[in-house]
């Protein structure tokens, strides 16, 4: 199991409440450390309280350094939300990296109450209002329902002396004015307290939440008709998106629009939703006036009404179906992408690091290892964003780029060397999408055609030494 451990009371009651149950429960701890560099001395003075405290358990930990403010000013974010998105992906790569089946993180009743609050000032729906699951995906969080006043009650008592974030005692972010300003206001005024009333808001509504995707999830394959390249649609509506999906030709949802018209309008919208997650595998960046617009089309029932949405989704109504798809094989989409091809790229890469490239909205992360076992990289696949190499055989300049004329690969397990336009026909890949493939390259050779195969001259063997890990990461669709 990797646990994330600041340092602070949240994190550091859960690493010790783990420890100690850890012969219990049969489980073998990790802990993993993110320095954000936001506050010098003192975030030093937090990842060697943190090393210590590790060393005196036992427990082996992993440090990562990142700049927060640095990464949210390139990818136009908040520090918040850089510094989410930083230690998310940090948990998850080292998760994989060392076999952990779980992902445990500190937030607390507190945290829970918060976050209720602020999805209620955004205007959230039910899953807003259920807030965070104690469950989601390999994440847990096994002191969600525990108050902060009794982890803080715990350390004391145990002799333990967390670091205190001062960044958590100013009004900069709005989580923190929602925890020092507006929930003593409300609890002052109102003689109420704020968290616990807000909890159980969240308990009531993640029950109804889940009885509501159950409802949903039955409704959806009533109205599925057909599904052409899609996603398996066993995601409830709620459910945080999956990773962008690969949006290729002829990839669509039919639903029958007299089911459709059967259905509640609470029903409805998560079925819609349920929909578009099934073509682009996110709905990130789909609102409210977007499923509108879907419902009016299933409501409107004319053959041939149209809709557009973000990230080239599209909707129309045929013959008693409201069809959603991605516009790369309709014939306006064919001619379009004759007429725009993705702006050519040539980055060098970070080795070990992170290389962003702008034009995909994506990153690549490096790193090197020390070689595991030749059966573990074998059962891995050679298919997926995620690849290992032999790193003595790929010491000088690496680049990330699309395609150019003379590139020349070897497909993983193939006997010969091929001009990479035929590897894309005989992988029946359309033209145009070939300009969009992001490849890993020394000079005109491939070394790996990243969602596809990666080069058999670049594989890692039984002579393997160290080894080249790199992680492909969308940004968006």
């Amino acid at each position: 199991m990797v646990i994330g451990v600041s340092g602070g009371p949240d994190s550091v009651c859960l690493l010790h409440v783990l420890h100690s149950l850890s012969n219990t429960l049969g489980i073998e701890l990790h802990a993993v450390h993110i320095n954000h560099m936001l506050r010098a001395e003192e975030a030093q003075a937090d990842e060697e309280y943190t090393s210590a405290l590790c060393e005196e358990l036992n427990v082996s930990l992993f440090i990562v350094r990142t700049d927060i403010v640095q990464m949210a000013e390139r990818l136009g974010m908040s520090i918040e939300e850089a510094g989410r998105e930083a230690r998310y992906h940090e948990f998850d790569a080292y998760a994989r990296n060392v076999g952990a089946a779980r992902i445990a993180v500190a937030h607390n009743r507190n945290d829970q109450a918060e976050t209720v609050m602020m999805h209620l000032i955004r205007g959230s729906g039910i899953a807003g209002l259920a807030g965070m699951d104690y469950r989601r995906g390999a994440v847990i969080r096994p002191l969600l329902n525990i108050a902060r006043e009794e982890i803080e009650q715990y350390c004391k008592a145990s002799g333990l002396s967390p670091r205190i974030d001062s960044s958590n005692l100013k009004s900069d972010f709005t989580r923190n004015r929602v925890r020092l300003e507006l929930f003593p206001y409300i609890d002052k005024s109102f003689g109420t307290d704020v968290v616990e009333s807000l909890y159980r808001l969240s308990a009531h509504a993640a029950q109804d939440n889940g009885y509501l995707d159950q409802c949903a999830n039955l409704a959806y394959q009533t109205c599925l008709s057909g599904r052409k390249a899609g996603q398996a649609a066993d995601q409830s509506a709620s459910q945080p998106d999956r990773q962008p999906a690969d949006t290729g030709p002829d990839k669509r949802v039919s639903l029958k629009l007299d089911r459709l018209g059967e259905l509640h309008p609470a029903i409805l919208g998560r079925v819609l939703k349920m929909a578009v997650c099934d073509i682009a595998g996110s709905s990130t960046g789909i609102g409210s006036v977007h499923y509108n617009m879907l419902k009016n089309l299933a409501a409107n029932g004319r053959t041939g009404a149209r809709a557009e949405l973000p990230h080239s989704l599209r909707a129309c109504v045929t013959y008693g179906e409201l069809e959603i798809y991605v516009e790369n094989n309709s014939s306006g989409g064919k001619e379009a992408a004759k007429q725009k091809k993705t702006a050519g790229f040539d980055i060098a890469l970070i080795v070990p690091g992170t290389t962003e490239i702008p034009e995909l909205q994506a990153f690549l992360n490096t790193s090197i290892e020390n070689f595991n076992h030749i059966d573990y990289y074998g059962k891995i696949g050679y298919n997926s964003l995620v690849q290992f190499f032999d790193y003595d055989c790929l010491k000088r300049g690496i680049n990330i780029r699309n395609r150019r004329n003379r590139d020349i690969f070897k497909p993983f397990k193939s006997n010969g060397t091929k001009k990479l336009k035929e590897y894309f026909i005989d992988t029946k890949i359309p033209r145009e999408r070939r300009d969009e493939i992001p490849l890993i390259c020394i000079d005109n050779e491939i070394v790996w055609v990243i969602g596809n195969k990666i080069s058999d001259k670049f594989k890692v063997t039984e002579n393997t030494k160290s080894v080249l890990k790199m992680e492909y990461n969308r940004r968006t669709l």
